[in-house]
């Protein structure tokens, strides 16, 4: 998941809202959202070729978003799985239980990553660097963050500052026109000024107009782009709504996926 926008604690229908686009190779398989862990009762989108997941939910409305860091180096294939941290983070079953066990990795075992995560009454952001020694969580004030391959606030992702302004400028009246005014948001596929996007090395494995590419909100070109989007809401205790897009939002229609976490509840 590339770029992840959180609405929290904003006078709105419910208390955070989460929108995010998933962005990857075409050729990565993966499923729309099924029931990942029984205990606790977690659900979310399935990377079919590590297992793990880009965004999790757990029924009491725990909620964690990955997104990579931006490298123009090669992966690490012998590393783990970043979406199976994400897992095992929610197995954990609260806020707390996250920092802590966020704060016993070592982010070395990993390619580097970036995670946005709370509760409907809290917000984290987590940044895990392979130098570091450990992974650093910071907590988040009230208000829209939007997080995309790099920290929040990332001056080489001018698209989140395009995002926060327009979800900043959201009416608040009502979650189907707050949900209909997200889908736009995410299905945006203008592209920044060239003299926008900020220079990359001469090294990278694309170019610059590539990178330019890359900066709408919703991704297109021949080989990598969004693939799914997903909506969701959560209050202390409870998720609210959750709706999932199975291929770029800008043409695929979003499905009720709430009652997955009803089953059996």
């Amino acid at each position: 998941m590339c770029t992840i926008i959180v609405r929290h604690r904003m006078n709105d229908t419910y208390p955070t809202i989460v929108a995010s686009n998933r962005d990857e190779f075409y050729h990565r398989a993966a499923s729309a959202p099924r029931v990942l862990c029984a205990n606790p009762f977690v659900v979310g989108g399935r990377d079919e070729r590590e297992g793990g997941t880009w965004f999790g939910l757990s029924r009491d409305g725990l909620f964690l978003g990955l997104t990579n860091q931006r490298s123009f180096a090669s992966r690490d294939d012998s590393l783990r799985s970043r979406g199976g941290l994400v897992l095992d983070a929610l197995a954990e079953g609260s806020l707390e239980g996250v920092e802590r066990y966020l704060r016993a990795v070592d982010p070395a075992d990993y390619n580097e990553f970036n995670l946005l995560f709370g509760d409907g009454e809290e917000l984290r952001a987590a940044y895990a660097r392979r130098d570091a020694g450990q992974i650093e969580i910071e907590a988040l004030a009230d208000g829209v963050h939007v997080l995309c391959n790099d920290r929040l606030g990332s001056a080489e992702f001018p698209k989140a500052a395009t995002a926060r302004a327009r979800v900043l400028g959201l009416a608040r009246e009502g979650w189907p026109r707050i949900k209909r005014q997200l889908i736009e948001v995410l299905s945006d596929e203008t592209l920044p000024d060239p003299t926008e996007v900020p220079p990359i090395p001469p090294d990278a494995p694309f170019d610059q107009e590539v990178a330019r590419y890359l900066q709408a909100i919703c991704v297109k070109t021949p080989v990598y782009g969004t693939v799914s989007s997903t909506i969701a809401a959560v209050s202390p205790g409870r998720v609210e709504q959750y709706w999932f897009s199975d291929g770029p939002p800008s043409e695929t229609s979003f499905e009720d996926v709430l009652p997955l976490l009803r089953v059996s509840e």
